[in-house]
């Protein structure tokens, strides 16, 4: 049998010190490691300094592995690898920044900190008033703010980055949103919620304009994931709180930026809420008035034109849909809400709604008058510009602007124009008369400039800085729905089809490929001759469920369209089942 080993004799007979203090270590002698203070201090007087050990984090951005795409990589290193590699988002036809980690010195923050704080400066900042710009250094010291900013961002990645389902369902789509940005977006959003529920009367009073910021950033939060109850939550905040605002805000300019924030985000909510609802509800939606702040003075930047142009749109929107659908409303035998009640067959109700519709035009042509040349179209060769609609015939040629913000704001113009032709109002009060057999064309010239400035807009531009604001899909799918020419309707579809085969998921807070489905339904209709005006549903979900797993709040599977007969003149309601395009 073998004998045991011997023991290893010492190279050495000195004890050496692991967590001596720092005078020892400099004379290079050995440290008793008394605490508080070593016995070789104490004789010399010195102050006794333990040492401790530092740590130092070097960010390595791997390069992008050919089999990283592969159906059995996991959840979380796919979460890993987006954050490391957004060449990911690329390859789905978004655009994302390259984010060199490392230029970020000066942030003492933890390495996931620093990554969403990056994201929130390249994508997030371009998407929202500038305002969070000014106010972003400010979070470093402020933790609310800083989580509430973090929340944000990763809520934004998770959207971008999405992940394909295991299970494919009809309703819900092919693709969710990125499950570990999500998770980390509401592990922020929770910690910003419990410091916020924290603050005492005096410091929500002393810290309005911050208090003000996180609540916006929450609403923002909470549209995107399509979380009607949470937003209408932090909207009664906000308005409780605005009144103290103002008094604590001395500078106009900086209160009217604050109001453009929130309100950009409001306008939102109500345009989804607009789509898909049921008939009474999609009737009844209140107006969304601007506060005083924003209707006094002078317009001085361009997102407060964009919140002017809104209201103007969204106001516009309202009426004459609430017109229209008072049609079928009738034929349903379902009262009518508001101002419209009881006024449906005596013409008092189309009155009321035309001369509302005529001075949100003044309103509207205030505007335009008003719009600086560096807003305007580069090109307008042939559109007498800013008068007839008669010239706007062009449908080939892509109108370009100087910025994205500017060609958005022009489409929203032009969607107001469209809401506010009232040809069609007058010819559906006496559907099965002879003036049925005219159908107006009233809308159409403004459809074919929204869709030549969504030709001259770069999509991949689109779907990045259209996240807090209504996007090209929901401005397309009002246009369908007024004009009745199917080969405009094609020419949506077609843009959308390209919308979706680049980014599948979402643009404008809207799904795309629900979108998409709607309004391929919608030309069904028409090659069979329907007309059709209103999308509603039959049962009304109360704006759905917040989007955790998908990209629509809403499981549609059917769908009443309220049209018209073509050949008759007689209205008709019928159910069409909604099929998600991105399986057909």
């Amino acid at each position: 049998m073998y004998k045991p080993v011997r023991p290893r004799l010492k190279k050495t007979s000195i004890t050496r010190s692991r967590n001596g203090c720092k005078s020892c270590r400099e004379r290079r002698t050995k440290c008793d490691e008394q605490k508080p203070s070593c016995g070789t201090c104490i004789r010399l007087g010195v102050q006794c300094e333990s040492v401790r050990t530092e740590f130092k984090f070097h960010v390595v951005t791997k390069p992008p592995s050919p089999c990283s795409n592969t159906a059995a990589s996991s959840r979380a290193v796919v979460g890993e690898a987006s954050e490391r590699r957004p060449d990911r988002a690329n390859q789905r036809g978004l655009y994302l920044p390259n984010i060199d980690l490392s230029v970020i010195e000066s942030l003492q923050h933890t390495e996931r900190d620093v990554f969403y704080l990056t994201y929130w400066e390249d994508t997030c900042l371009p998407a929202v008033h500038p305002m969070f710009k000014s106010i972003t250094p400010s979070a470093l010291k402020h933790q609310m703010l800083k989580d509430a900013i973090l929340a944000l961002s990763s809520c934004n990645m998770s959207r971008h980055t999405p992940d394909r389902r295991r299970s494919l369902s009809v309703q819900m789509g092919a693709f969710s949103p990125g499950l570990v940005h999500q998770t980390r977006s509401q592990l922020y959003y929770s910690s910003a919620i419990r410091s916020f529920a924290s603050l005492t009367h005096g410091e929500l009073i002393s810290n309005a304009a911050v208090a003000f910021t996180v609540l916006v950033l929450f609403a923002y939060i909470e549209s995107s994931m399509g979380n009607l109850m949470a937003f209408n939550c932090h909207a009664q905040g906000l308005e409780s709180i605005l009144l103290e605002l103002s008094r604590r805000i001395g500078d106009e300019a900086s209160l009217r930026a604050f109001f453009a924030a929130w309100m950009q985000i409001r306008f939102v909510v109500w345009w989804a809420r607009a789509y898909y609802s049921i008939l009474d509800v999609h009737r009844g939606l209140p107006s969304v008035p601007l506060p005083d702040a924003l209707l006094q003075g002078c317009l001085g930047s361009i997102h407060e034109r964009r919140v002017v142009i809104l209201s103007i749109m969204c106001e516009s929107h309202r009426l004459n849909s609430s017109q229209i659908l008072s049609y079928w409303s009738r034929q349903a035998d379902i009262k009518a809400p508001d101002d419209n009640r009881g006024e449906g067959n005596d013409g008092k109700s189309l009155q009321r709604t035309c001369e509302k519709l005529v001075g949100e035009a003044r309103k509207l042509d205030n505007w335009i008058l008003n719009l600086p040349l560096s807003e305007q179209p580069l090109m307008f060769d042939s559109i007498d510009f800013p008068g007839h609609a008669c010239n706007l015939d062009d449908l080939h040629t892509p109108i370009y602007f100087q910025s994205h913000e500017a060609a958005l704001n022009f489409a929203y113009y032009a969607v107001a124009r469209i809401m506010q032709c009232t040809c069609t109002l007058h010819q559906l009060q006496y559907p099965n008369s002879h003036q049925s057999e005219l159908i107006s064309n009233e809308e159409e010239p403004w459809v074919r400039l929204l869709l030549r400035i969504a030709k001259g807009t770069d999509i991949r531009m689109s779907i990045s800085r259209n996240n807090y604001t209504i996007g090209f899909s929901g401005l397309l799918l009002a246009a369908a729905l007024r004009c009745q020419t199917l080969s405009l309707g094609i020419d949506i579809e077609a843009w959308l089809g390209t919308l979706q085969s680049l980014h599948p998921t979402e643009e404008g807070a809207f799904p795309v490929y629900q979108t998409l489905a709607v309004v391929k339904a919608i030309n069904q209709r028409r090659t069979v001759g329907r007309d059709v005006f209103g999308v509603t549903l039959p049962v009304d979900d109360g704006g759905g469920s917040p989007k955790f797993t998908c990209y629509n709040s809403q499981s549609i599977s059917t769908l009443l369209l309220h049209g018209r007969c073509s050949f008759s003149g007689a209205l008709l309601t019928e159910p069409v089942g909604i099929i998600d395009s991105s399986f057909s």
